[in-house]
C-alpha cells in the first residue's frame, strides 16, 4: 500500500492500483502539503501526541488489546487509543478527487471530446449515404472489363424484344415492398427469398422486402399463375415462361419521381408446364429484371438469352446488381455518363 498524507489535518488517500502521486495536487483541501509515504504514521499531530505507527506490518490478531483493521483490509493493526480520537477520526478523513491535477482532467475533456467528434461523423456518414454519390461502399469498388462490359450490355440493351433501353432505370427507394400473388411452391418461395437475401447482402440502402402482412400497398406484385393467365396482362403465354413489367418516370416533376425512376413493377412467373429447376430459374432472371437489369449473352449470367438455367445469382449477377445501385449512378444516366463512372473503377493489373 502507499499513501498520500496531509501534514496539518491527518487525512489521508490510498493511492489504488495504477494511481501516481503525480495525479494528485500537491496541497490538501485544508491548505496542509500532502506527502507521499508508503505507511502512515502518526508522531505529535496538533491533535494530541502519539508515539503509536501504523505500518503494513500487523500485529497478532489474538492479541487482548484494542485492535482495529487498517484501511478495511484483512491486516490488524495494534493501537492504545480510542477509535473516538481526534487523530484517528482525522487519519480516517479519506481525501476527495478533486485533488487530481488539472492535467488529468484535461487529459479527460480530450478523450471526451474525441469520442463525441465520432459520434457525430457517423452520424453524418449514415445521413450523406442516405444521398447519392456519397459515402456508398460500392463506390470503391472495383470491376474486371468482363463485369463492366456485361453490365454495360444489360443495362442498355441495343435491342431486348423491340424495346431499346438508352437510360439506366432503377429504383430510387430503400425499401421496396413485395406482395407474392398466386400459386407458389414451397421451392418457389425458398428460390425468391435466397434470391432477395442475396440482393440485400450485396447492396447497403436498398433492400427488398416481402410483405407477408400486406400492411402497404406493394411497390413489387410477384405472381405464380399459369400461361394460359399470361395474356390478361399482356404477353402472348406461348413465348415465354415469365415476364416483368416496369412503370418508369419519364420526366423530372416536382413531388413525384425523377426521370429514369422504376416506381412500379410486376413479375409473372408461369406455374405449368415447367420443371422445378425451370421454374426456379425464372424466378432469379425475372426478378434481376425487375431491378432494371436487361439480358446479355454471357453464359455466367441468370439474364443470358439461351443459357444455363442457373438456379441463383452468379457472382457476374452481383457484380451487376452492386454495380447498378451504386450511389454516384442515377437514375437516367445516358451510356457514356456511366461509363465515365465505370472508367474509373477498373481493376489494375499493376
Amino acid at each position: 500500500m502507499s499513501y498520500l498524507v496531509c501534514e496539518k489535518c491527518g487525512g489521508y488517500y490510498e493511492l489504488q492500483e495504477g494511481e501516481s502521486p503525480d495525479d494528485f495536487l500537491d496541497k490538501c483541501e485544508c491548505g496542509g502539503d500532502l506527502k507521499y509515504s508508503k505507511t502512515l504514521n502518526i508522531n505529535s499531530l496538533n491533535t494530541g501526541s502519539f508515539n503509536n505507527q501504523l505500518t503494513e506490518d500487523t500485529a497478532d490478531c489474538d492479541s487482548s488489546e484494542n485492535i482495529y483493521p487498517a484501511d478495511d483490509s484483512d491486516k490488524c493493526v495494534l493501537d492504545n487509543y480510542s477509535a473516538d480520537s481526534p487523530v484517528e477520526m482525522n487519519l480516517k478523513r479519506p481525501l476527495h478527487f478533486k485533488q487530481f491535477k488539472g492535467s488529468n482532467l484535461f487529459k479527460i475533456s480530450i478523450i471526451m471530446a474525441v469520442m463525441i467528434i465520432l459520434v457525430v461523423s457517423m452520424g453524418l456518414i449514415t445521413y450523406k449515404s442516405n444521398s447519392y454519390g456519397a459515402f456508398n461502399f460500392n463506390v470503391y469498388e472495383k470491376y474486371s472489363d468482363n463485369d463492366i462490359a456485361t453490365f454495360m450490355e444489360s443495362e442498355f440493351s441495343p435491342n431486348d424484344y423491340g424495346n431499346t433501353y438508352d437510360r439506366v432505370g432503377k429504383w430510387n427507394i430503400n425499401v421496396v415492398r413485395i406482395k407474392v400473388m398466386g400459386s407458389p411452391t414451397p421451392e418457389d418461395l425458398n428460390t425468391l427469398n435466397k434470391a432477395i437475401n442475396d440482393i440485400n447482402t450485396n447492396v447497403k440502402d436498398f433492400q427488398l422486402k416481402i410483405d407477408d402482412n400486406n400492411q402497404f400497398e406493394p411497390d413489387m406484385e410477384i405472381y405464380f399463375i399459369p400461361h394460359s393467365e399470361f395474356s390478361r396482362y399482356s404477353v402472348n403465354p406461348s413465348e415465354v415462361d415469365g415476364f416483368a413489367l416496369w412503370k418508369v418516370s419519364t420526366n423530372d416533376i416536382y413531388g413525384g419521381n425523377s426521370a429514369g425512376e422504376i416506381y412500379k413493377a410486376r413479375v409473372f412467373i408461369g406455374i405449368d408446364g415447367l420443371s422445378q429447376e425451370r421454374r426456379s430459374h425464372v424466378i432469379v432472371h425475372e426478378l434481376a429484371h425487375g431491378l432494371g437489369l436487361h439480358h446479355n449473352q454471357n453464359q455466367n449470367s441468370v439474364l443470358c438469352i439461351n443459357g444455363p438455367d442457373l438456379t441463383e445469382f452468379s457472382d457476374v449477377d452481383k457484380t451487376m446488381i452492386r454495380i447498378l445501385y451504386r450511389k454516384d449512378i442515377l437514375p437516367d444516366m445516358s451510356r457514356s455518363q456511366v461509363e465515365n463512372i465505370l472508367n474509373n473503377s477498373r481493376k489494375s493489373f499493376f
